[in-house]
């Protein structure tokens, strides 16, 4: 994808983002503030939530946003 954009780059910074279930039936308005887990993993490019989950024990969503120089 780099080089079809003509980048000679791509820098990563994070973003958090809300959760999303995929079973949205059980869920259906987002993830409840008590299904949230703490702390949430951040770094430089990356930011990690993570909430317990309805059909596997934990689910983990991450963000970043990818600048093309």
């Amino acid at each position: 994808m780099q080089q079809q954009r003509g980048w000679s780059s791509i820098s990563l910074r994070a973003q958090r983002v809300d959760g999303d279930p995929f079973w949205k039936a059980v869920r259906p308005g987002g993830v409840p503030q008590k299904a949230r887990l703490s702390p949430d993993i951040v770094t430089a490019q990356f930011y990690t939530t993570c909430f317990t989950g309805v059909v596997v024990p934990y689910v983990c969503t991450t963000g970043a946003v990818a600048c093309g120089n």
